[in-house]
């Protein structure tokens, strides 16, 4: 008999989103088939220990890791349902160091990385370089697709390009804020009612819905807070919907999910709490609007060079679906919208993530 596939659930990091990483990473291992997977679950901070934009307490948590010493739970994100908590503290006591499982063969090693990280050190290609340059099989999208895909900026500029709807939208980099701050905000109010963000940043972090002259400065700034560059947009009124996909060279769309938040947007509070958002599948939509939005998230998936799988947010507005972004490694939590999409399919948590994996260990050619 064959042995068990050894796979390494990447997950936490450094990003801000470094919770939720934890939370779909353990998802994943104790959801993934037992009888084919050997399962370990490693901390890419442990990676980092040198990186100067580390704050202390990622540092000692990095160090600790690395050593394999007691290690302090970090405080926790105030957005955190109660059993998301527990999730995050449960992965960070299970988690070991990522270090010896990349970089030796052996035992050590891993057949394949599922990546379960979130947010900037993972999402943008950086952890896709270097397990490439391991020769670590991993799952998603390779280094150029996952780097576009979390710069919403040159995102929207490819999608723009094959011709798929997107919002009108300004670029402000804290360099224009700098030279000529007032002309950058004018820019921007023409675009009223807005939504601000970051451009490289997930799960709504440094993001601002805008309805007036006075209120857009301070949201373009607590944009360039998360990042060098911010994102202004026209704010497009109609049903919040996502379609995930699944696929390499055929690829499939998922049925459509619809977002429907309990307070005033998809915040990142409500993205993890239950209570605060009900999330419909399949969505209250037409038949025409439903294939429409399918249609677009196979293209946006294509357009970008996605592998494996992703999911494409969008608006429902007065015109047809407009697509906001492409999230080439979706959340595997309790409450994510992928799985959620996935079971309506017909296909349970633990053969999604098989599929997922079956997928990242296809030839490449």
């Amino acid at each position: 008999m064959s042995r068990r596939i050894r796979v390494g659930v990447l997950f936490g990091g450094a990003s801000e989103e470094r919770e939720i990483s934890l939370a779909s990473g353990l998802m994943i291992a104790e959801n993934l088939p037992k009888d084919r997977y050997d399962v370990r679950l490693l901390d890419t901070l442990a990676l980092m220990v040198r990186h100067p934009a580390l704050t202390p307490e990622l540092r000692d948590q990095a160090l600790a890791l690395r050593d394999s010493t007691p290690r302090k739970s970090l405080p926790s994100h105030d957005g955190l349902s109660k059993a998301m908590r527990e999730q995050v503290e449960r992965a960070e006591a299970l988690s070991q160091s990522a270090t010896a499982a990349l970089s030796e063969g052996g035992d050590q090693g891993i057949d394949v990385a599922f990546l379960a990280l979130h947010g900037k050190y993972g999402e943008d290609g950086t952890i896709q370089g270097l397990l490439e340059l391991f020769g670590t099989r991993y799952t998603g999208s390779g280094v150029l697709a996952s780097a576009l895909a979390m710069d919403k900026v040159m995102a929207k500029r490819v999608l723009a390009a094959e011709g798929i709807p997107v919002p009108r939208g300004e670029h402000i980099t804290r360099e224009d804020l700098a030279k000529d701050g007032l002309a950058a905000i004018e820019r921007a109010t023409g675009l009223l009612p807005a939504v601000v963000k970051p451009s490289k940043q997930g799960s709504s972090v440094g993001m601002s819905l805008v309805d007036s002259r006075g209120a857009m400065e301070a949201a373009v700034r607590l944009a360039l807070d998360h990042d060098d560059d911010a994102l202004v947009e026209e704010r497009i009124f109609g049903a919040e919907i996502t379609v995930g996909i699944l696929g390499n060279r055929d690829v499939e769309a998922l049925p459509v999910v619809e977002i429907v938040p309990k307070r005033e947007f998809f915040d990142y509070q409500a993205k993890y709490d239950p209570a605060l958002c009900d999330e419909i599948c399949p969505a209250r939509i037409s038949e025409d609007a439903t294939r429409t939005a399918q249609a677009l998230a196979i293209r946006a998936h294509r357009s970008l060079g996605c592998r494996g799988y992703s999911r494409t947010d969008m608006i429902l507005g007065p015109n047809g679906p407009v697509v906001l972004e492409v999230n080439t490694l979706p959340g595997m939590t309790m409450n994510s919208l992928l799985p959620k999409a996935a079971a309506a399919a017909g296909i349970p948590f633990p053969e999604l993530l098989d599929r997922i994996l079956r997928l990242a260990l296809e030839p490449s050619s």
